[in-house]
């Protein structure tokens, strides 16, 4: 049961690290730096024993191997390559966000018919 919650708590992380520094800088204020700071302090060590403890590539779907075999291992890491389509999109509208508001630019998408 513990392994199971850490590979689905990596997951949603995995993607929520693109969008929760906006979404904590809106709630926390300055307060929000302290708590990524702190986040990250208690990662490293954590990160750092799972790659000494299971030196593999593999990511979740290693973690899903030895926590429930093969076939679940498989299953993740299909469910992995299959969400990539559908989740670059996003992380490049969430990146476009970051860089446009750090450059100056709108966050409404202007389109303009060819020849005007």
């Amino acid at each position: 049961m513990a392994q199971g919650a850490a590979v689905s708590i990596g997951a949603v992380l995995g993607t929520g690290v693109v969008s929760l520094p906006a979404l904590a800088a809106r709630i926390a204020g300055p307060a929000a730096l302290l708590a990524w700071v702190a986040l990250i302090a208690l990662s490293v060590p954590l990160a750092g024993s799972f790659a000494a403890r299971y030196p593999d590539g593999g990511g979740v779907a290693t973690y899903a191997r030895i926590a429930f075999g093969r076939r679940a291992a498989t299953a993740v890491g299909w469910c992995f390559y299959f969400a990539i389509p559908a989740g670059a999109p996003a992380a490049a509208m969430f990146g476009g966000a970051y860089v446009a508001a750090a450059f100056g630019g709108g966050t409404a998408p202007r389109w303009s018919p060819p020849g005007s």
